[in-house]
Formats: C-alpha cells, sequence, structure tokens
C-alpha cells in the first residue's frame, strides 16, 4: 500500500510540474529550460545552490529530492526522465551526457576543473564523508549513505585510492561524454553544449548565467570539507595519478583550445 501511495504521489507530482511549468515557461529569452552537466568536484554543488536559491531553496531544504517545486520554479535532479521530459526550470544531475536524450532550446552547461585537482578534491571529499559522524552525517551531506560506500577505495593512502578507484571516476570529466572514454568522442559531445565553464574562473560563469536568466545568482558555499586537512601525497603518488589521467588531460586541454577560439 505504501509503495502504492508513492507511486501515485509521485505521478501527481510530475503532473502538477508540468502544469506549474506550462503556467509560468518561458523562464528565459532565448530557452525553455538550463540543464546543467553536473562533473563531480568541479564547483557544481555551488552553482546548483545559486539557481535553487532564486526559490528560496537550499542544500539541506532540496536533500535528496529528484523534483522541487516552490512558486513559479521547478527544478529538477538526477532523473532522467523529468529531464528528458523537460518540465523544469533548471535542472541538473551526473548522469552522463550521452545518456540523456535532453530537449531541444534547453541551454546545456558544464563546468571543467584541471583534471588532478579534481581527483584530489574527490580523494579529501571521501575521507570528511568517512570521518562524519553517523549520526548527524545525513544532516550535513545529503548523500551520506551513497557516498560513504565509496570510502572504501580510500584504503589507507592516496596510492591505495589510485588502486581502487574504478577509472569512469577517475576520468569523470572525459566518460561524462563518451560512454568508453573515447577522447574524440566526448569532444563531439561536449561541443553541443551551449557553454563550457572553467572552474578557475569560477566568478565568470556565475556573472554569464546570471546575465542568461535575467536574475543576479547568489552564491552560497553550503558544503565545506577538508578546509584544515593536509593530504600528503608523494612526487611518486602525483605521477602514478598524472599518468592514469593522461587521456583526461587530452580531452581536457582540447576542449580548452576550442573554447579559447571561440
Amino acid at each position: 500500500m505504501r509503495t502504492f501511495l508513492k507511486r501515485r504521489y509521485k505521478r501527481f507530482k510530475a503532473h502538477y510540474a508540468r502544469y506549474v511549468y506550462n503556467k509560468n515557461a518561458p523562464y528565459l529569452k532565448q530557452y525553455d529550460r538550463v540543464y546543467h552537466v553536473h562533473i563531480r568536484k568541479s564547483a557544481g554543488t555551488s552553482i546548483n545552490s545559486a539557481f535553487w536559491n532564486i526559490a528560496g531553496l537550499n542544500l539541506k531544504s532540496v536533500k535528496r529530492k529528484a523534483l522541487l517545486i516552490k512558486g513559479s520554479y521547478v527544478f529538477v535532479r538526477n532523473n532522467e526522465n523529468l529531464i528528458n521530459d523537460g518540465c523544469y526550470f533548471y535542472a541538473n544531475s551526473h548522469i552522463p551526457y550521452w545518456n540523456l536524450n535532453i530537449p531541444t532550446n534547453t541551454f546545456v552547461f558544464c563546468m571543467l576543473r584541471d583534471p588532478y585537482k579534481r581527483l584530489v578534491s574527490l580523494y579529501r571529499y571521501l575521507k570528511w564523508v568517512k570521518d562524519l559522524d553517523p549520526k548527524e552525517a545525513t544532516s550535513i551531506e545529503p548523500y551520506y549513505n551513497t557516498i560513504y560506500k565509496q570510502t572504501v577505495w580510500l584504503g589507507n593512502s592516496f596510492n591505495d585510492f589510485l588502486d581502487n578507484v574504478p577509472m569512469k571516476h577517475i576520468q569523470n570529466q572525459l566518460y561524462m561524454f563518451s560512454e568508453t572514454g573515447n577522447v574524440e568522442e566526448a569532444l563531439h559531445n561536449i561541443s553541443k553544449l551551449d557553454a563550457i565553464y572553467h572552474q578557475e574562473k569560477f566568478e565568470e560563469a556565475i556573472t554569464d548565467l546570471s546575465l542568461l536568466i535575467g536574475k543576479e545568482l547568489q552564491v552560497k558555499k553550503e558544503r565545506v570539507f577538508g578546509k584544515n586537512e593536509t593530504i600528503v601525497i608523494s612526487y611518486e603518488e602525483e605521477l602514478k595519478a598524472r599518468e592514469k589521467l593522461a587521456k583526461a588531460y587530452q580531452f581536457y586541454n582540447n576542449v580548452q583550445l576550442k573554447v579559447a577560439k571561440k
């Protein structure tokens, strides 16, 4: 009975989201909606929070909800069907771009980051998650129960982490745009995006996105982890990491060159 009621509620909520979307769209002058290809550990959560904040939402209130309706705004997260359906103002997910069928007239963007810095950030993040008090963890990190399973990759050192973490997570930016990790395919797919931003120029990205939606995005750092924790990585470990990131850097550097030419 409970499962049945949950399904009915989800269907009702999806219908209501469509109603709210149709009543208030278009939210933008040139596009019907915004979609963020959210690459892990590339400042994506800060961008998401800035969009949610338009409707008075934040990371704690959003939690793990796939569909949120607040006032005239509809937000979607990590749900393939809802993303492809297109009844939202803003959506984001870690779902690979090649696995989605995003509606036309959607402003699609991503935020890239130096591959090695991104990988170290993932390592630091998982160490932070592992050390959280389980009694309070979900109130601090809504995805704690899912992410904690990945802490098995940590081992006892960064070297262990490099041996344990799957390649699609090591080269996450590449695999977000190619199922097989093919650089040329990934470059072709990312070229379809309307904007490619870089974490090193985060403020410029926020300014550009604010102009796009006609509203000033307010960035609030809601997730701060491992700020004062010392991470010891040897020269040999860094070299090993960069070797594993060779194709990721090939993809990243080529994207930078193509963007620079625009």
